[in-house]
């Protein structure tokens, strides 16, 4: 399954908050050929009850992976996202736009902080025009979250 390389991806995000878009390219070690990503990091930070209290941030990659192709990620610091394999649903809102529902599924290793959003060309084309992107997914015990992420630069996918 093409669920390889999450951890990796959240690092670079993590590394620092900015607002907007980061870019990265790398060369996937199997395959020799290159991969692509783009992420930006939450605004603003969640507050779950325990033991997912404390500083609890989101982010928003999208990856061009060799082997594993085109994703859009959705994950949190910690906690616990809801996301059974027959209903798993995320809301997502560009800008001032109604919001849209879209389909997601867990990682392969069953990891509870990360959901790979279903649909990545019709998220990227929406993400390339909005400054501000809104999630909300349902949470453990915590709700239905939403995550600010701004992005003054709209997303530059694929890379220029």
């Amino acid at each position: 399954m093409k669920r390889f390389g999450v951890a990796v991806l959240l690092a670079a995000c993590s590394a620092a908050h900015a607002v907007g878009w980061n870019y990265e390219e790398s060369v996937d070690k199997m395959t020799g050929k290159k991969s692509a990503s783009a992420q930006t990091v939450s605004d603003n930070l969640l507050n779950f009850d325990f033991p997912y209290q404390g500083k609890n941030r989101g982010y928003l990659p999208v990856r061009q992976h060799p082997q594993y192709g085109l994703d859009v990620l959705i994950s949190i610091d910690k906690g616990q996202m809801l996301c059974s394999t027959y209903d798993c649903k995320v809301t997502i809102k560009f800008d001032d736009g109604p919001p849209v529902r879209f389909g997601g599924n867990g990682p392969a290793d069953h990891s509870s902080e990360t959901i790979f959003l279903q649909g990545a060309g019709k998220f990227i084309a929406s993400a390339k025009k909005a400054k501000k992107i809104l999630v909300q997914f349902n949470a453990f015990k915590n709700g239905s979250p939403v995550l600010e992420f701004s992005t003054p630069q709209s997303l530059d996918w694929p890379r220029k």
